[in-house]
């Protein structure tokens, strides 16, 4: 665990993803009422999270989980910690609610994306009594054991994400809608998986970032960022510069998405094996894949296209 402040202490815990460091980050929030965990991650980490806890508590010291939004690597294991924590209380955006409660569709679109990967990768996902999730507006605050969490919708990643605002720490847990950017590199990736990427209220949402102005950004992938205003802004050079490379390729109709796919994914990846040293290169290499973000991207243009 990272200890990132010390009164009410804020933790970072690597869930080991995949059996690799600095995928994703579950934030673990020390209260006076119990342990709060933003984002815990999926399933298939839950013992590498519950390891990691037991100095601070164990599991049983958990009393609130508050997601970013529902996609598996950020809320996979909220059903289980429910399971096994009957008191627990799981804050989310009202489109999320119903995902969390019978998960069968988000089950059934992963599936159809990650085939006999899915279970290996994310783990089991159950269902969550509903008297144990609750509903989130833009700007309510959470007052939970001392410390204070100000829901900003940030949609454009995700319709239903949301990101939180410690403003006593100044500091934003922001999921995915600043990026991908691994602690210590330079180099940023809009993850922009299907299905409901929108990038004009992807724009709004680093615009609200930017007006609210935390010293520091808490990112699921992966790690903390201090020069925030530098990054917001190259986050949106990044985002206009995939979803215009996506758009570009759309235009050439005799190649299959399978292959406008893979040239994209290939050139990323040369790039950012050029521009990132060899030591950061690894989480790069399984985390926020062009090759996913191009169907993303083709999908939004497509869906705009048709209006």
């Amino acid at each position: 665990m990272q200890l990132l402040s010390s009164e009410l202490p804020t933790w970072l815990v690597d869930v080991q993803f995949r059996g690799r460091s600095r995928l994703i980050a579950c934030a673990v929030l020390e209260t006076n009422q119990g342990l709060t965990l933003i984002d815990p991650g999926p399933s298939s980490t839950l013992h590498t999270l519950e390891q990691a806890l037991n100095s601070r508590g164990g599991l049983e010291a958990v009393q609130n989980v508050v997601l970013t939004h529902i996609h598996l690597d950020h809320a996979g294991c909220s059903g289980r910690l429910a399971a096994v924590l009957p008191k627990l209380n799981i804050y989310v955006h009202p489109v999320g609610v119903r995902h969390l409660i019978n998960p069968e569709r988000l089950i059934q679109s992963a599936r159809r994306i990650y085939g006999e990967r899915m279970d290996p990768l994310w783990g089991e996902i159950l269902p969550i009594p509903a008297r144990q999730v609750h509903t989130v507006e833009d700007g309510a605050v959470l007052d939970i054991g001392g410390r204070k969490l100000r829901s900003c919708y940030t949609p454009g990643h995700a319709s239903h994400h949301i990101a939180w605002l410690e403003d006593e720490a100044e500091v934003a847990f922001t999921g995915d809608a600043a990026g991908m950017r691994i602690e210590g590199a330079d180099y940023i990736i809009p993850v922009a998986p299907p299905p409901d990427i929108d990038l004009v209220q992807w724009e709004e949402s680093l615009t609200k970032l930017e007006v609210e102005a935390p010293k520091k950004l808490f990112l699921t992938h992966f790690g903390v960022v201090n020069d925030v205003k530098k990054h917001l802004s190259e986050m949106r050079r990044r985002l206009r510069a995939w979803a215009g490379e996506v758009q570009g390729s759309l235009k050439d109709d005799s190649k299959s998405d399978a292959v406008r796919a893979k040239a994209f994914h290939a050139s990323e990846m040369k790039q950012m094996h050029a521009l990132v040293d060899e030591s950061f290169r690894e989480p790069y290499n399984y985390m926020g894949q062009p090759r996913e973000s191009w169907y993303g991207f083709a999908r939004y243009w497509r869906k705009k296209d048709r209006k």
